[in-house]
């Protein structure tokens, strides 16, 4: 009986390492997994760690990670000297939409626009809170070019006192997966 145990025991153990492929809790909701948007596959493309220099030379690190059931992509941005921010990806339907929580203290919500170039996602703004107007401190837009697999580059539209300031940072990929917690990266 002794014998028996352990080897159910050893069985438990060992299921709970696999990984099983599981349908998406809502077979026709949109997901990044299903979506026949280029832009958006390209987005989802970058799970995972990334380092990179931005204006001035800052160093950055900037992760991605799925979630809600392949629903959302939250992206980390670790800035030299800057508080940490986050930006939340998600369709609607099959456009790509982005939620940004800016150090500012605003949120943004973008719209992705049509393009022919298959390599570029182009975010627009489309309305926020906390914004008491468009002259305050904010972003305007994110616009990635997807250079290969294990590079991209992202311009932040950023309108700072009074004027329009595109803020450009070139990243390169660390890992394919990766800890929430950039120290470790």
């Amino acid at each position: 009986m002794k014998r028996v145990w352990c080897c159910l025991s050893l069985f438990a153990i060992l299921h709970s390492f696999t990984v099983e492929p599981v349908a998406q809790v809502c077979a026709t909701c949109p997901s990044f997994t299903k979506t026949n948007a280029t832009g958006s596959k390209k987005l989802a493309s970058l799970i995972g760690c990334w380092r990179g220099k931005g204006p001035n030379a800052l160093g950055a690190k900037i992760s991605y990670q799925m979630g809600s059931d392949k629903s959302a992509l939250l992206e980390t941005m670790y800035i030299e000297k800057n508080p940490t921010m986050y930006t939340m990806y998600y369709l609607d339907g099959e456009v790509g939409m982005a939620h940004h929580f800016c150090s500012y203290g605003n949120q943004l919500r973008m719209r992705a626009e049509p393009s022919d170039d298959p390599n570029v996602l182009f975010f627009k703004l489309v309305d926020s809170t906390n914004l008491p107007s468009l002259a305050h401190n904010h972003m305007n837009y994110v616009k990635f070019i997807f250079r290969d697999q294990n590079r991209f580059d992202v311009e932040w539209g950023l309108h700072h006192n009074g004027k329009d300031l595109p803020q450009l940072y070139a990243f390169r990929r660390v890992a394919q997966s990766c800890s929430a917690n950039s120290d470790e990266w």
